[in-house]
C-alpha cells in the first residue's frame, strides 16, 4: 500500500488593522479584512481605531507588541502616512512586517500611485493582507515658522506650499464627505486669481534664484483624482523626490497649466516645471500655507524636504525588489550611485543566503575608496532607522574574517585622509533634554541652544558641511530583538529639528549601574572609531550618568582623535573638581551656550556658529514654561551669564560698521 504524504499545516498569520473609524467605508473595509483572514484560516485580526490625539503611530506600536506580522491601514492618505511612518521606524519589525492599504479616504493618492485605486474591495483587501511585498520610499519635511520654530513631518505622497495648501486649509471635512475630491478643486478654483509667492528653490545643495510661483509640490504622487497625471515620472521605489513648480504668468496662463497636466507636458508655455532630486530647500519670502498629504500644517517661511529610500515594506502587485542583483549591478557600473548602493544594502529582503549578503557588504566597502567611502558610510548613518553603518558591519556581517576585511580596508583608507572631518557623539538624557537628574528645567525641556550647538560644531569644522550623518547619539538604552526600544528613542528624536543622525544603542546588561552604562557607551565609541577612523570627535555628555568616565576613557584610548569632551553639569559639580577635570581635558559647562563658547575657544566653532547658538538659545529660553519663579530665576541667570560671555567673544571678531 503506497505511503501517503504527510499533511502540512497551513501557516497562520496574525493581522493587525489600524482604521480611521470616521471614514464612510471604513466599517465595510474592516469587515472585508475579517472575511479575508477567515478564508485563510488565520486568527481574528486585531483592530485598533485611530483618534484625533492618536492618529496611527501608537496603534502600530501596540500591534507590534501584540505580535502581528502584517498590518493593514484603513483610511485616507493621512492614516496611511502615520501607519507607514511608524512601521518604518519600528526597528527590526520594519524588515519583516509589511503594510497593506485599503483606501477609504477622499483623494486616496497613495493607492492611486501604487495602482490600487478603482479595484473591487475584495481584490484590494486580498492584496492588503497577503499580496506581494516591495520596498517603498517615504519622505519628510522640516517646516520652519516665521518665529524660527521647526517641526518635522513624514510624507506619504506629497507636500505643498502655496495655493494648493490654502485650498486644503479651506476645505472642511463636511464638504469632503458630501462631494468628495470636488470640494478641494472648488477651493482651488477660487484661488486661481491671486498674488504669487516668491520662493527660492534649492535642489541637492544648489541654491536657486527668487521666482514668483503659485504652488510648489514635492513628493512621490503620480496622479490626481480622475487619473490626471500630476508628476508622471514619480515613483515610490527610486529613492528620489519629484518637484513640480506651478507658475502661470497670468490668469489665462491657467489654461496652459491645465493643458500641460492633461498632455503630460512640462515646459515654459504650460507654466509647469519639474525636477527630480533627493533633497529640496524652499525659502518663502513671507509666511505661506503648507500641507502634508492634504493635511494643513500651518504657515512657513522655509521647508526642507528629503527622501527615505525603501523605508517601509508595502503589499501591492509589484514583484519584490531583487536587491542582490541591484547591488551587483551598482558595483559593476562605471559610475557609482552611492545613495542607491547604501539603500540596496540596508533594505534588501531577497538575498540568496545570509552569507551572500555578508559578501556583498564586504564587496561594496572594498570597491570604494577615499571620499566616496566616507560619504557612503555617512549615507548609511543618515538613515531613518536601526539599519545604519554599525548594524551592517557588526550585525549583518557575522563572519569575523569578512568583518576584518571591511575594517582593515576602512582603516587603510582613513590613513590617507589629510584633513579629518569632525563628528559629534552625544548622550541624550540630561544632555539633549532634561530627563533624569537635572532639576533646573521642567522635565522634558530641550536645552536652549543645544540643536544649534550640534549644527555649529558640524558646519564650523566640516570639510563638507552638507555631508549626512555627522551626529551620533550614544546611549546605554538597549536594542531589543524587535527594535521597539530603539524605535522609541528615534521617535523621540525625530521632530526636534536635528541634523541627520544615527543612534548607537547598548544592551540590557548596560543598564545595571553607572559603570555599566559607561562601559556600554565606551563600547559604542570603539565601534564608531573602527568604522569612522578618518574623523575627529567631540563627545557631549552630562555629569549624572557616568559620562565623565566615558570621556576619560575615550581620551585615554584615542587622545589624538578626541578634540573636546563637554560635560553638561546637572549635579552642581564643585569648582575645584571642575578644574581637575579640565586639566584632564574634560570641560564642564552649565549650558549649551557655554559648550559653544568652549568649542569656539579651541577653533571648533566659528564666530557665526557661536552667534547662531546665542540666537537659538534666546528663542528657546523664551518658550520655556517654568515650574516655579525660583527655577526660572536661577536657571535664567546661568544662561544670561553664558550668553553675555558668548556675545563678547564673537562681537569682538566682527568689523565695525
Amino acid at each position: 500500500m503506497p505511503r501517503s504524504e504527510p499533511s502540512v499545516a497551513p501557516v497562520e498569520h496574525l493581522c493587525g488593522v489600524v482604521v480611521h473609524p470616521l471614514k464612510a467605508r471604513s466599517g465595510e473595509a474592516v469587515a472585508a479584512v475579517r472575511r479575508a483572514t477567515r478564508r485563510r484560516g488565520w486568527p481574528e485580526p486585531v483592530v485598533l481605531e485611530t483618534t484625533r490625539d492618536s492618529p496611527g503611530t501608537d496603534e502600530v506600536v501596540e500591534l507590534l507588541a501584540r505580535g502581528v506580522d502584517r498590518i493593514v491601514a484603513v483610511g485616507g492618505d493621512g492614516t496611511v502616512r502615520e501607519v507607514a511612518a511608524a512601521l518604518s521606524r519600528s526597528g527590526a519589525s520594519a524588515d519583516r512586517v509589511a503594510l497593506g492599504v485599503v483606501p477609504t479616504g477622499t483623494a486616496n493618492l497613495w493607492s492611486r500611485t501604487i495602482s490600487l485605486h478603482g479595484e473591487a474591495f475584495d481584490v484590494v483587501v486580498d492584496l492588503a493582507v497577503d499580496g506581494p511585498v516591495r520596498d517603498s520610499d517615504l519622505a519628510w519635511v522640516t517646516v520652519t515658522s516665521a518665529d524660527g520654530t521647526t517641526r518635522t513631518h513624514d510624507i506619504a505622497v506629497v507636500a505643498g506650499v502655496g495655493m494648493d495648501a490654502e485650498a486644503f486649509a479651506a476645505t472642511d471635512e463636511r464638504s469632503k464627505v458630501r462631494v468628495g475630491w470636488a470640494a478641494y478643486f472648488a477651493a482651488l478654483a477660487r484661488r486661481a486669481v491671486g498674488d504669487p509667492v516668491t520662493v527660492r528653490l534649492g535642489l541637492d545643495s544648489r541654491p536657486g534664484e527668487p521666482e514668483p510661483v503659485r504652488t510648489v509640490l514635492v513628493g512621490n504622487c503620480r496622479v490626481l483624482p480622475l487619473g490626471l497625471p500630476l508628476m508622471p515620472s514619480a515613483s515610490m521605489t527610486d529613492g528620489r523626490l519629484d518637484v513640480l513648480v506651478v507658475a502661470p504668468r497670468t490668469v489665462v496662463g491657467w489654461l496652459g497649466v491645465a493643458a500641460g497636466i492633461v498632455a503630460r507636458r512640462r515646459d515654459r508655455w504650460t507654466g509647469l516645471r519639474t525636477h527630480r532630486t533627493r533633497h529640496v530647500v524652499i525659502d518663502v519670502d513671507e509666511p505661506t500655507a503648507v500641507h502634508v498629504d492634504g493635511d494643513p500644517v500651518g504657515d512657513a517661511v522655509r521647508l526642507e524636504l528629503g527622501v527615505r529610500p525603501g523605508a517601509v515594506l508595502v503589499r501591492c502587485r509589484a514583484e519584490p525588489r531583487d536587491t542582490e542583483s541591484e547591488v551587483r549591478r551598482l558595483l559593476d557600473g562605471s559610475e557609482r550611485d552611492l545613495a542607491a548602493l547604501a539603500d540596496a544594502l540596508q533594505h534588501g529582503h531577497s538575498w540568496s543566503s545570509d552569507h551572500a549578503r555578508e559578501l556583498l557588504v564586504r564587496d561594496a566597502f572594498l570597491a570604494l575608496t577615499g571620499a566616496d567611502l566616507t560619504r557612503f558610510k555617512s549615507l548609511l548613518n543618515a538613515g531613518p532607522d536601526h539599519r545604519d553603518l554599525e548594524h551592517l558591519v557588526f550585525d549583518v556581517v557575522q563572519d569575523e574574517g569578512v568583518r576584518a576585511d571591511v575594517l582593515d580596508h576602512i582603516a587603510a583608507q582613513a590613513a590617507l585622509v589629510e584633513v579629518p572631518d569632525l563628528h559629534v557623539l552625544s548622550d541624550i538624557d540630561d544632555t539633549l533634554r532634561c530627563a533624569l537628574h537635572d532639576d533646573r528645567y521642567p522635565r522634558g525641556t530641550l536645552y536652549p541652544g543645544v540643536i544649534a550647538l550640534y549644527r555649529a560644531l558640524d558646519a564650523g569644522h566640516a570639510a563638507d558641511p552638507e555631508a549626512p550623518g555627522d551626529l551620533t547619539f550614544v546611549t546605554a538604552r538597549p536594542m531589543d530583538p524587535a527594535g521597539l526600544i530603539e524605535q522609541h528613542t528615534r521617535r523621540g528624536l525625530r521632530e526636534l529639528g536635528l541634523p541627520p543622525h544615527s543612534v548607537l544603542s547598548g544592551t540590557f546588561g548596560g543598564l545595571r549601574d553607572h559603570d555599566s552604562m559607561a562601559g556600554a557607551k565606551l563600547e559604542n565609541f570603539r565601534h564608531f572609531r573602527a568604522l569612522m577612523p578618518e574623523t575627529e570627535v567631540v563627545f557631549i555628555g552630562d555629569s549624572g550618568q557616568g559620562d565623565v568616565e566615558v570621556g576619560r576613557r575615550m581620551l585615554a584610548e584615542d587622545p589624538s582623535a578626541v578634540r573636546l569632551v563637554l560635560i553638561h553639569d546637572v549635579v552642581d559639580t564643585p569648582a575645584d573638581e571642575r578644574a581637575t577635570l579640565r586639566s584632564e581635558g574634560i570641560v564642564v559647562v552649565d549650558t549649551p551656550v557655554g559648550g559653544a563658547l568652549e568649542a569656539y575657544a579651541v577653533g571648533l566653532v566659528s564666530a557665526d556658529g557661536l552667534a547662531s547658538v546665542v540666537d537659538a538659545a534666546e528663542r528657546d529660553l523664551a518658550r520655556i514654561d517654568w515650574e516655579s519663579p525660583e527655577q526660572a530665576s536661577a536657571t535664567t541667570a546661568l544662561l544670561e551669564r553664558d550668553l553675555a560671555a558668548a556675545r563678547t567673544a564673537y562681537e569682538g571678531t566682527r568689523p565695525t560698521p
